[in-house]
C-alpha cells in the first residue's frame, strides 16, 4: 500500500514478510538492519536443511549430504543471500513445498492423510507465487509431475486427484490477494500487473542500454529486430499487444527472430544483468550442470524413488526456465531451480564406485519407491 493506494507490480508476500521482520526487529530491540540480516541467514540454513530432507527421500543418509552441500556452498546461491532480493525468500518457500510433495509422491499411501500432503503442497506453491511470480504456473507443472513421474501402482484417476488437489492449494493460497485486487481496482491479474512490461523487456534487454551494463556483442538482425521492438513499446501495454508485436516482428525477420529465441535460451544458464563477468559464471555453470545431469542419468537408469524424483525435478526445471525465458533471460531466475538438479548429484559418486568395483555398492543404491 503507498498512500493509500494498492500496489499491483508485485505481489505482497515478500513484503509482507519484511514488514513482519522489522516489526520483530523493533519489538525485540535488534534495529531493522540487524533483523534482515538474521533473517536471510534463517532462509538460507531452512534451504539447505530442505534440500537434505528432500534428498534423503531417495538417498542414504550420508549421499543425501551431498546435494546439501553443494546448496550451501554454491557461489551463486551464496550471492543471492547478501541481497535484499525476495528469491531469499522465495527458495525456502519453494524448497518447502516441493518437500512436501515428494514425500507425499514418494512416501504417501493413500487416504485422507496424502490427500492433506498434496493440499499442503500446494498451499505452500500458492505461497511462493505470492512471493515471486515467476511461480504462477508452478502448481500446474507439480501436478504435471504427479501425473507422469507418480509410481506406476497409483491409477491415474488418483494421480488426476492429487493434481486437481495441488492446483487447489495454490488457488486457495493467492485467492485473497486476487481477491483484494479485484475489489480495489475491478480487474483480475495473474499475481502482478507487471507481465506485459516484463515479456517487452525480455524482447529488448539487449538492445536498450543502461550505465551499469556492459554491452554484449549480438548479430546485428538481431539488435535491429530488437530495436524495433523497442520503439513500438507504446503498443506493448497489454500481453495481447506485446504478442501481437512480436508475431509481426517475426514474420519480418523470421532469421533473426530465431537467434534471439536461441540466445534468451542460453543466456537464461549465465545472464547477469549487468553483463559482468559472465564468462567465469558460464563455465562455473557448465561444471555444476554436467555432474547434475550425470547423477540424473544415473538416477533414472537406477530406477525406483530416484527416477521418479529426477524425472519430476527436471520438469520443474524445464518450467523455471521456460518461465526465465519468457522475460529477461537472467540467471539469478534460474538459481532456485538449480537446487532441484543438485539433488541427483549423489548418482556422480554411485556412478564412480560402480566404474571402479563393476558393481554397484548394494548399500548404497537409491530407495525403492515402496519404501
Amino acid at each position: 500500500m503507498l498512500d493509500g493506494e494498492l500496489s499491483t507490480r508485485y505481489p505482497p508476500g515478500f513484503s509482507i514478510a519484511l514488514a513482519g521482520v522489522f516489526r520483530l526487529g523493533r519489538v525485540t530491540g535488534a534495529g531493522d538492519d540487524v533483523s534482515l540480516v538474521a533473517f536471510r541467514l534463517f532462509c538460507v540454513g531452512l534451504a539447505v536443511v530442505l534440500i537434505y530432507g528432500m534428498a534423503r527421500l531417495v538417498w542414504p543418509a550420508r549421499l543425501a549430504l551431498l546435494p546439501a552441500l553443494a546448496w550451501m556452498t554454491y557461489p551463486f546461491s551464496l550471492w543471492l543471500t547478501k541481497q535484499p532480493n525476495s528469491e531469499v525468500l522465495f527458495i525456502p518457500v519453494l524448497y518447502a513445498g516441493l518437500f512436501v510433495f515428494w514425500w507425499a509422491v514418494l512416501r504417501g499411501a493413500g487416504g485422507w492423510r496424502v490427500w492433506l500432503l498434496y493440499l499442503a503442497a500446494g498451499v505452500l506453491a500458492g505461497a511462493a507465487m505470492l512471493i515471486r511470480p515467476v511461480a504462477l504456473g508452478l502448481s500446474l507443472a507439480m501436478a504435471l509431475a504427479v501425473l507422469l513421474c507418480a509410481a506406476r501402482a497409483v491409477p491415474v484417476r488418483s494421480r488426476a486427484g492429487y493434481g486437481a488437489l495441488v492446483i487447489l492449494g495454490s488457488v486457495l493460497a493467492v485467492l485473497p490477494w486476487e481477491a483484494t485486487v479485484y475489489a480495489r481496482t475491478g480487474e483480475i491479474i495473474p499475481l502482478s500487473s507487471g507481465g506485459a512490461v516484463t515479456i517487452h523487456d525480455g524482447l529488448t534487454f539487449l538492445a536498450v542500454p543502461k550505465e551499469y551494463r556492459r554491452e554484449v556483442a549480438i548479430p546485428e538482425d538481431v539488435a535491429e529486430l530488437m530495436w524495433n521492438i523497442h520503439e513500438r513499446r507504446d503498443e506493448t501495454g497489454t500481453t495481447s499487444g506485446v504478442l501481437a508485436v512480436m508475431t509481426e516482428e517475426a514474420r519480418r525477420a523470421p532469421a533473426a527472430f530465431l537467434k534471439l529465441m536461441l540466445i534468451k535460451l542460453a543466456r537464461s544458464w549465465y545472464g547477469i544483468d549487468s553483463r559482468m563477468l559472465e564468462l567465469p559464471v558460464l563455465l562455473l555453470q557448465v561444471v555444476y550442470l554436467t555432474l547434475s545431469l550425470w547423477g540424473g542419468l544415473y538416477a533414472i537408469r537406477q530406477g525406483g524413488a530416484a527416477r521418479h524424483m529426477t524425472a519430476g525435478n527436471w520438469l520443474i526445471v524445464l518450467y523455471f526456465w521456460a518461465m526465465t525465458f519468457l522475460v529477461i533471460p537472467l540467471f539469478r531466475y534460474m538459481v532456485p531451480a538449480m537446487g532441484l538438479l543438485m539433488l541427483a548429484l549423489p548418482g556422480v559418486y554411485l556412478s564412480l564406485v560402480t566404474r571402479r568395483r563393476g558393481r554397484a555398492a548394494p548399500q548404497e543404491r537409491p530407495f525403492s519407491s515402496n519404501h
